[in-house]
């Protein structure tokens, strides 16, 4: 470590005078606030103290997850063209990312000392060489605002789930209805007085079992039943969907779950079911498959790398009475060249391969976890910092409603005044109540998952070695995906984050160095695993 030490200080960084100062807010109602101020404010202040010279001022709107992040490349492109050296120099972590999408190109700046990137909530500067520990900060806070992101959607999903419970439908009506509002101007949905009547029609006649899917689509044409949104004629493919759906007998179908609507049936149950029957004409019963009551260890884990094809498990008796599990696939498009391989040979590749990618000391697994926790801890201050904001102009907006009332009521305004100013407010707290309601109060469920989810990475060796079948199942089914068998080959990819700690060369040497500092004295650290080149 001493020499690794003494090596980067002979490493010369080259200087960087002039700086980017980049802002960004994800949404209209963080613009008409504070936010791009009093970022810019924090980062002309950190400028001036670190003698660089704002070249560029960059204002974004834009999600940091969604769509190609336009805005934020066009900056990147600005800072490539510059002649020296540039800092794009952003409040924190996630204003800058919250996805590993943009860390190539970054890195690849970085490396270049084409840039530098200085973070001034987290203090941290990223140049040409930086030391790993700096890296992994600058991971983290990724993964830490991630996991932000997945939050405020779990809140938006949990806010879909309780208007699903009171039998609410939400996005676009089916055709024969029409999203509208009642008179305490809430989202409802009514049934179309031109489209309506037709698509009950049609479930009338081909209810009679004279008619095809193809003929009613010709039918539909001369009655003129269109889609509301395209206009367009309604294709065979389109009305069967329709035939399928339980929204018109007064049941939507919301992920795989069958829930009562508040709204008016088009049809009744009897009648959707005669449909059906002529849909499906005669039920099928499938047997159970020969192994469907075992339980093996990479059931639907991987997939052919010939032909695409599912991998099945087969069990096979010896004439001994000794059993075997092989691996084989299931030729549904055809034979291909793929042999069987018995299940233990491909247990052993994944075992190899993720001993290594996950061989970290526990000392230094406890440092990652410790690490996890303050980028937790700071992403909490920050998202309390801005639920208080926002109950503060909440409360506001309230006060100056009932100020409003107020002055009605003492004649100081009309009515005419009041009713429009009323909207007014009304709408602005309706935008903020949505706006509070995306911030999430779990941050240490969040901490607990990503400490477990480090957990099961330094325990993934003795995981695997379990003698259960359902544990190694259930280990692998949480890593695994889109893996493939190829020639007796297993080609495995992992899930997020567990890819993290297998392509992260940051995080592999962070924790090296940590198990390094943690070792009693007297410890080789030639006896460390090398685990500082990528798989």
């Amino acid at each position: 470590m001493n020499q690794v030490n003494q090596m980067i200080n002979f490493r010369q960084v080259s200087p960087c005078y002039q700086a980017v100062a980049f802002a960004r807010v994800s949404c209209r109602e963080q613009e008409q606030g504070a936010s791009h101020d009093a970022q810019l404010d924090a980062i002309r202040r950190y400028c001036d103290a670190h003698n660089l010279n704002i070249i560029k001022e960059v204002r974004l709107t834009e999600s940091s997850t969604k769509g190609g992040r336009v805005e934020f490349h066009k900056m990147l492109e600005f800072v490539k063209k510059q002649k020296n050296k540039t800092a794009i120099v952003v409040h924190c972590v996630d204003r800058f990312q919250r996805s590993f999408h943009e860390s190539v190109e970054i890195d690849s700046l970085l490396k270049d000392d084409r840039i530098e990137v200085h973070f001034y909530k987290e203090g941290l500067i990223l140049n040409r060489y930086s030391t790993s520990a700096d890296i992994l900060r600058w991971d983290m806070g990724i993964l830490s605002a991630k996991m932000y992101v997945g939050a405020l959607r779990d809140n938006v999903n949990r806010s879909m789930e309780y208007n699903w419970s009171l039998g609410k439908w939400q996005g676009f009506a089916p055709t024969g209805y029409l999203n509208t509002r009642d008179a305490n101007n809430q989202k409802t949905v009514i049934i179309d007085p031109e489209r309506g009547p037709l698509v009950k029609k049609m479930f009338e006649e081909y209810a009679t079992g004279l008619y095809s899917l193809q003929d009613m689509a010709v039918w539909t044409r001369i009655h003129g039943l269109t889609s509301l949104l395209s206009k367009e004629p309604l294709s065979r493919a389109a009305i069967h969907k329709m035939f399928q759906n339980p929204f018109y007998y007064g049941v939507m179908r919301v992920k795989g779950n069958y829930i009562r609507h508040i709204y008016t049936p088009l049809i009744d149950k009897e009648l959707f079911d005669k449909v059906q029957d002529i849909l499906n004409g005669k039920n099928k019963i499938h047997a159970k498959t020969e192994y469907g009551s075992i339980d093996f260890a990479m059931r639907g884990l991987f997939h052919c790398g010939e032909c695409g094809c599912a991998i099945t498990s087969e069990l096979h008796t010896k004439k001994s009475g000794k059993q075997y599990i092989y691996l084989r696939c299931t030729h549904g498009r055809g034979n291909c060249c793929q042999k069987p391989v018995p299940e233990k040979e491909i247990i052993e590749q994944i075992e190899s391969e993720l001993t290594e990618s996950f061989n970290f000391s526990p000392k230094a697994l406890s440092a990652l976890k410790a690490s996890v926790r303050e980028h937790i801890n700071k992403e909490d201050v920050f998202n309390q910092s801005q639920q208080k904001q926002l109950q503060t102009r909440l409360s506001n907006a309230r006060n100056r409603l009932d100020n409003a009332i107020n002055l009605l009521l003492d004649g100081v305004i009309t009515k005419d005044v009041y009713e429009a100013k009323k909207v007014q407010l009304d709408k602005e707290i309706a935008e903020i109540e949505s706006e509070l309601a995306k911030y999430t109060d779990d941050y240490d469920e969040i901490g607990n998952i990503l400490e477990n989810i480090v957990e099961l990475a330094g325990n993934a060796k003795f995981l695997l070695k379990s003698s259960k079948v359902e544990q190694k199942r259930a280990f692998l089914k949480l890593v695994l995906l889109n893996s493939s068998i190829t020639d007796k080959k297993a080609w495995i990819s992992l899930k997020k984050p567990f890819d993290f700690f297998s392509k992260s060369n940051g995080c592999k040497q962070w924790l090296r160095e940590q198990d390094l500092n943690l070792r009693p004295s007297g410890y080789e650290p030639d006896e460390l695993p090398d685990c500082s080149t990528p798989r």
